[in-house]
């Protein structure tokens, strides 16, 4: 099994319903998963719309790549285009940021958007 640690994000009109949907799919797709509390945070370009964020951390036999590539069709199902990202609106937002206890992401891991949701996870000692 792979340990993995998501960010998982919104700030779509419908970020409440893409949020708890979303957490349900993951819960639902990969192994023992655990999940942050779900929380508000400003874009970080300081533009758009606040996000509702959180942090997810789970398990699953997939590589990396499959599972990455899960993720970005899960986003398309949702309604994530390139012309909704465009315009600044993101339905939904899954990413990767650890593998296997490696950070994949580093601009992410440094994010208070992730962060907070880290932290919070380890604090529970998963």
């Amino acid at each position: 099994m792979n340990a993995l640690t998501l960010s998982i994000g919104s700030n779509s009109r419908d970020r409440e319903w893409q949020m708890k949907h979303g957490i349900e799919w993951l819960r639902h797709t990969l192994s023992n998963t655990h999940v942050s509390s779900v929380y508000n945070t400003l874009a970080v370009n300081g533009r758009d719309a606040d996000y509702l964020n959180a942090v997810i951390s789970a398990s699953t036999k997939l590589s990396l790549d499959d599972a990455v590539a899960l993720m970005k069709q899960y986003e398309g199902v949702c309604g994530r285009t390139p012309a909704s990202k465009l315009q600044g609106v993101i339905p939904i937002d899954i990413d990767i940021v650890l593998w296997n206890g490696e950070v994949i992401r580093p601009a992410d891991f440094a994010q208070q958007y992730f962060q907070r949701g880290w932290q919070e996870l380890k604090t529970v000692n998963i």
